[in-house]
């Protein structure tokens, strides 16, 4: 008998701890999971007394489960700055043909902190800053959209903790590449020079890991990104295949009709 579930994450609040020299504060909201982003500056944060803290910086994001205590204290010179993102994750289970009433998950597989390099330091802050511009008048449409914003860090979060093995990290890091600068060309032959592993290798690593190869992973992207500028901008066909990466405005559209069996123009007036 088929079971799976579907994971679902709610927004309840974002707001920020604008950097003012020598702040001192405790999480406040205990019934959440929150992500709070390093903007700039430096402090320290405690979960208790008996612990010593940890020094923080430009570039840390820490996840708290729901429950955690935190005290946090920020450099005088170098005032922290930080954007805190508080949402709630469910699982909807799917058993027998039929959708199951949500069950409230209390702990992420995430990382509690890490220190993220400048150049994934970027890809995360863009994120955070889409989901503070997410606007519109109907409620379910800025929940799907923060919905795909969220689930794109946290699967990134996950993707990117320490691993001893120099394959997986160079599936990491190719993996990342794509996602980041899906809009320049790519020749597989580099990407794997660069990350110190050979083709059939990376190949091997994607196959295990996502279920397809790393072109189909990479068409995946360009894709989706091209479906969410068709949908939530106004900007030309041709402007869109750049952002995307493909070569000309006829190269895009003739792969993403045979991506989503219609045409860019189509796409965007049925479903824009």
């Amino acid at each position: 008998m088929e079971s799976k579930a579907h994971r679902i994450y709610h927004l309840r609040l974002t707001y920020e701890k604008l950097p003012v020299p020598g702040w001192k504060d405790i999480r406040n909201t205990m019934d959440v999971h929150s992500l709070y982003w390093i903007m700039s500056g430096e402090g320290e944060f405690s979960h208790s007394p008996d612990e010593k803290p940890i020094q923080v910086r430009t570039g840390t994001l820490i996840y708290l489960k729901p429950g955690f205590t935190l005290t946090m204290s920020s450099s005088i010179d170098q005032p922290l700055y930080i954007r805190m993102l508080l949402f709630d994750a469910f699982d909807v289970p799917y058993e027998q043909a039929i959708w199951q009433k949500p069950v409230y998950l209390d702990t992420l597989n995430l990382p509690f902190i890490k220190l993220y390099s400048p150049e994934q330091a970027v890809w995360i802050h863009e994120q955070f800053k889409q989901m503070w511009s997410i606007q519109g008048t109907d409620p379910h449409e800025r929940q799907a959209e923060f919905q795909y914003v969220l689930s794109k860090l946290l699967h990134y979060m996950r993707d990117t903790q320490e691993s001893t093995d120099p394959y997986m990290k160079a599936f990491q890091q190719a993996k990342f590449w794509m996602e980041t600068c899906y809009n320049r060309p790519l020749k597989m032959e580099e990407l794997a020079r660069n990350f110190h592993i050979s083709v059939s290798q990376l190949r091997k690593m994607f196959m295990q890991q996502m279920g397809i190869s790393p072109k189909e992973y990479l068409n995946r992207i360009r894709n989706e990104k091209a479906k969410t500028l068709l949908l939530l901008t106004e900007e030309p066909m041709k402007a869109i295949a750049v952002a995307c990466g493909f070569a000309d405005e006829f190269h895009f559209g003739k792969m993403f009709r045979a991506w989503n069996d219609t045409s860019p123009a189509r796409f965007r007036a049925l479903y824009k």
